[in-house]
């Protein structure tokens, strides 16, 4: 996104400097001069192939390289920051951490625009996607109401600053497109922000400094383990926790693994908690009751114990999966803790969609359920089949998936278990494979599909794999009467697959399960 129109206060050279000073960063300073701290800074960025004049250049990323701070010179930076001196005729800023200072500089650029917004954050293994959507659509309605902009959105799904919308390429966004958003939704009018947080966005610094009026860790499951990402699980269940350092009131399911340590961790950090349960006869701040799980979506109860005044009763919520009972109370607990009011609640969960996630297309004769999901670690998956289990029993599951390259690689045993042990044939696909062989990635996977008889294909063209699949479904209840849910897991509606460093445009799992199902429906009539 670009940054829009504001009033900007200049700063210098400086002002950068002593703020990395404040906080110990500083291991020194290069090709410096009497007149270096007064060079005036009016732009900040990391990437050389788009610099304007003035720039203060930031050398980021593992596989910097010094050729970038030459093109960048040539373009107009007038100093630098790095973690070693790169030797140019440039003043330079050396410091021992260039992912905080880099966060310090860009706040100080965009000046602080995180002070004056409300910002509510979500992290999570998984459901944090779902969590955020209806939080959104709770607070889009709400603010329609009082004639108010929108609410800001950053999510895995789309970026949203008051100005345009844009389709994600990083759940949390690096620093300098982080606060561009936050600095336009202030420009915009915007109070609030709702944010998704991954937890390397945690981990990495990118939300140093950024406040939560409420937090809310939706769970916390083993993933994203890799050489590139997590070391282990205590490194990623460390990421997840830091929600809580940047939390006013934290939201903590009762229900979920870990929520011992959440309620330890805000207790240390004294951190208010607002409790949350599914389950019967467990005491919590808000409880779901009375669930049901009808064909347009869920229907249940909503008990207030510190407040009966905000009880709600029958709610409808247009999702699919009892697991998103939990994923919606914490939005509607954050809600009504926020003053919204009962309507705008039911409004807004009535008509919530979020794409790309447990996205239902059936046809009309009942021979095949399409579904398209972003399940792609075992917690979702162990949902999404409990689930098809509950609701769609006796039916043939046919899973379209793949694992990401490079990293996550703990996922891939994991997959290829909870396939190996609910499906009954599975077409192994891309799903952003990076730089790593698409046949290496599968390896991974086939043997445990191999250990539980699960017959399996290989294609890392997604689209052949929903027809192949689709079509095989509607021969099977031709032939046989027997009904099948295809489903296309672990992209949603992304409509790009990231292979050797570049984003591939797609027709997105939404996009061709729909044409698929519709037509098919069509030439029924």
């Amino acid at each position: 996104m670009q940054v829009q129109d504001y009033p900007r206060q200049e700063f210098t050279l400086g002002d950068y400097l002593a703020d990395l000073r404040s906080e110990g960063l500083v291991s020194g300073t290069v090709s410096w001069e009497a007149t270096s701290e007064a060079l005036p800074v009016q732009h900040v960025s990391y990437d050389s192939r788009q610099l304007s004049k003035n720039t203060f250049f930031i050398c980021k990323g593992n596989n910097f390289k010094r050729q970038y701070l030459l093109d960048a010179i040539e373009q107009g930076a007038i100093a630098y920051l790095a973690e070693k001196d790169l030797e140019v005729d440039l003043p330079g800023i050396i410091v021992s951490d260039l992912r905080r200072a880099l966060t310090l500089c860009t706040q100080r650029f965009f000046e602080w625009p995180q002070r004056s917004l409300s910002i509510i954050g979500i992290t999570g293994t998984k459901g944090k996607s779902t969590t955020v959507t209806c939080l959104r659509e709770i607070f889009d309605v709400w603010l329609a109401e009082q004639k108010l902009p929108p609410a800001g959105f950053i999510s895995s799904i789309e970026e949203f600053d008051g100005f345009t919308s844009e389709e994600s390429v990083l759940t949390t966004p690096e620093p300098l497109e982080l606060f561009t958003i936050l600095r336009n939704c202030v420009t915009a009018g915007i109070d609030h922000v709702i944010l998704e947080s991954s937890s390397q966005g945690l981990k990495y610094g990118r939300l140093d400094d950024i406040n939560f009026s409420y937090g809310s860790i939706v769970n916390i499951a083993e993933d994203h383990i890799s050489d590139i990402e997590h070391k282990d699980f205590e490194d990623y269940k460390a990421a997840k926790l830091a929600m809580i350092d940047h939390s006013e009131k934290l939201l903590v399911n009762l229900d979920v693994e870990y929520s011992d340590l959440m309620l330890e961790k805000a207790a240390e950090k004294q951190v208010k908690v607002i409790t949350l349960s599914t389950r019967e006869g467990l005491a919590a701040d808000y409880r779901a009751e009375n669930i049901r799980s009808r064909a347009d979506g869920l229907v249940f109860d909503v008990k207030s114990l510190r407040t009966p005044e905000r009880n709600i009763k029958d709610l409808f919520v247009s999702l699919h999966g009892l697991f998103n009972t939990e994923n919606a109370l914490i939005a509607i607990a954050i809600a009504l803790e926020s003053g919204v009011d009962e309507t705008s609640i039911r409004r807004a969960l009535s008509q919530v969609s979020v794409p790309g996630r447990m996205m239902l297309f059936p046809t009309d004769d009942g021979a095949m359920l399409g579904l398209v999901d972003y399940a792609h670690n075992k917690l979702s998956f162990e949902a999404l089949f409990q689930w098809l289990h509950r609701d769609y029993p006796n039916h043939k599951y046919i899973a379209i998936f793949g694992s990401t390259g490079d990293k996550a690689v703990n996922r891939r045993p994991e997959l290829g278990v909870a396939a190996g042990e609910n499906a009954d044939l599975v077409y192994l696909t891309s799903d952003d494979v990076g730089y790593e062989p698409f046949d290496s990635i599968n390896a991974d996977m086939t043997p445990y599909l191999d250990s539980y008889g699960v017959a399996w294909t290989a294609d890392p063209v997604r689209e052949n794999c929903i027809r192949d699949a689709f079509a095989k479904a509607i021969r099977l209840y031709q032939e046989t009467g027997e009904q099948s849910v295809v489903m296309a897991l672990g992209k949603g509606d992304e409509s790009s697959i990231y292979k050797d460093g570049i984003y591939e445009p797609i027709n997105s799992d939404v996009t061709v399960m729909k044409h698929l199902v519709e037509t098919y429906n069509a030439a029924l009539k």
